[in-house]
């Protein structure tokens, strides 16, 4: 029988900065662990490869088939934990001989579980399940236990539930058109593009309807990461458009009834999820939004410049 080998780049991300490597931090115990575990099996052998390591990932391959296992860590700031699993995930499903993607929960101070069980963690936890993600070890979250979603309602609501209790934080909205194209309007700064790309993989996974990216320009980072857009095209009933400021300069110069990405999503961040203002509905296929100044005036008013005008269009 052969013998599960583990393959490992070994430099943090960090490491110019830090000097941190994954071989002073994986000791014998864990891998064995970690193999065990997938393989039934306790003797492995290991390899360190001297470049950066992408994903928080480590490789075991057993009897021709790879296992990809996020090294999940605790880190500063809630996004920060998760920002690399997209990556391990999508070489997972990029490789053919991928059998399937794991998470593996590092040893973690006593004191510290209780910061990864927050509503985040767990909301986070659920999408990580939803798109398929063996947890190795998921005893260390007893008694909580990690259940997918089911349907694109159920992302939605607990989307929302973490919203409320962190509204400076808003990275992600999820709506329906009037055509039941599921909608999903995603920041692109910093975590928040990793988020994004996990949310469209889990909705895919668990709806067929057709669904619509919205890349929301920040800065200047205009599109979602390579790996990730490739992928995501790559799906049937996929498609992606990029929200730039210059298809909102477009659409304002040849449409006067806007419904522009930008200003959709501005009108989701103020207002949150699409509800009727005038009754009690709360259907989004069967909502839109209405400006109380009309883009056909806004365009002909000749006290404002085109930037202002373009501003008075979207800003919801």
């Amino acid at each position: 029988m052969a013998t599960p080998h583990f393959a490992i780049k070994n430099r943090f991300q960090q490491f110019i900065r830090t000097g941190q490597l994954y071989n002073n931090l994986l000791t014998n115990d864990i891998l064995g662990d970690i193999c065990f575990r997938i393989t039934g099996l306790t003797d492995f052998t290991v390899s360190y490869i001297d470049e950066t390591n992408e994903g928080q990932l480590a490789t075991l391959a057993f009897e021709g088939n790879t296992f990809y296992i996020f090294l999940f860590q605790k880190k500063d700031g809630r996004n920060a934990s998760f920002q690399s699993f997209p990556t391990t995930l999508l070489k997972s499903l990029n490789d053919d001989q991928s059998n399937g993607v794991f998470c593996y929960f590092l040893p973690t101070e006593e004191e510290e579980i209780p910061r990864i069980k927050t509503d985040y963690f767990k909301f986070m936890y659920r999408l990580m399940k939803t798109v398929g993600t063996n947890f190795i070890n998921e005893e260390l979250l007893a008694p909580y236990t990690i259940q997918p979603f089911q349907t694109v309602e159920d992302i939605i609501l607990a989307k929302n539930h973490i919203r409320g209790r962190n509204s400076g934080n808003n990275s992600s909205y999820i709506t329906k058109s009037a055509e039941d194209v599921i909608q999903v309007f995603g920041k692109l700064y910093g975590a928040n593009k990793y988020e994004t790309s996990l949310l469209c993989i889990a909705l895919y996974k668990i709806t067929n309807n057709n669904i619509e990216l919205f890349e929301i320009e920040e800065g200047n980072l205009t599109k979602l990461p390579r790996i990730a857009r490739l992928y995501l095209l790559s799906l049937e009933r996929f498609s992606i458009v990029n929200a730039t400021i210059t298809l909102e300069e477009s659409e304002f110069r040849e449409n006067d009834s806007l419904r522009s990405p930008r200003y959709i999503y501005n009108l989701l961040e103020k207002l949150g999820d699409k509800k009727c203002a005038l009754c009690d509905c709360e259907i989004p296929q069967i909502i839109q939004g209405a400006h109380i100044w009309p883009v056909a005036n806004i365009k002909l008013d000749d006290s404002i410049n085109q930037d202002e005008k373009l501003s008075h269009a979207i800003n919801g």
